[in-house]
């Protein structure tokens, strides 16, 4: 197994390790947890290739994916790994942000009612009202450029505000590609009245939140 530098900018945050398996090689990411949505890099001496979107997992923030050898070998010699920024709301300035305070005051909430299940790839929903929930008018569901663009032809879209917390409904087709792909592992499966839809949460900054 071979070890090599997390990169945030100049700032060395952990190490990336590269592990051979046969034909293939995988790289497991792992740092201290970061507020927002993050996308992890391998670079090499010729280029670069995208590892994936950082999940948020007991206080960390990782990613572990499979290569092929031929895949990787475009890049040359592995150096090092960066995070960046995936995406990042107009008003919010800077490309990397300190990890939340060890207080865990910046810690995700959980919803006063409890709703929404947070669980990932389950068959379960969770079940809901559709009254609690307002149906997104004329106006764009994000401030964000990108998800604006990719969520362009959503329809009977939901909103919510609990607290500090937005939340976001999109319906979910199992014939349809995913909404917005940077967001899904953070998406949520419910069932709002009669329809089910992908629910997504943002904080006041549209950083997105689970």
């Amino acid at each position: 197994m071979e070890k090599f530098p997390i990169l945030c900018g100049a700032e060395r945050v952990g190490e990336a390790e590269a592990e051979q398996e046969r034909l293939y090689i995988c790289l497991r990411v792992r740092i201290p947890s970061r507020r927002g949505l993050w996308r992890a890099w391998a670079v090499g001496e010729r280029g670069e290739i995208r590892i994936g979107t950082l999940e948020p997992v007991n206080g960390e923030s990782v990613i572990s994916r499979r290569f092929s050898r031929q895949a990787l070998s475009k890049i040359g010699a592995l150096a090092r790994v960066e995070i960046r920024v995936a995406e990042q709301a107009e008003n919010v300035a800077g490309d990397c942000l300190p990890p939340p305070p060890p207080d865990g005051s910046a810690a995700p909430k959980t919803p006063p009612d409890g709703s929404i299940s947070t669980e990932k790839g389950g068959d379960e929903s969770a079940s809901e009202r559709v009254e609690t929930w307002q149906r997104a008018g004329k106006e764009p569901l994000f401030r964000c450029k990108r998800f604006r663009r990719q969520s362009r032809h959503v329809r009977d879209a939901l909103t919510r505000t609990d607290g500090d917390r937005r939340r976001v409904a999109l319906v979910r087709d199992e014939n349809a590609p995913f909404p917005i792909p940077e967001l899904f592992c953070l998406a949520s499966a419910a069932r709002i009245g009669a329809r089910d839809y992908w629910v997504f949460a943002f904080d006041r900054h549209e950083w997105p939140v689970l």
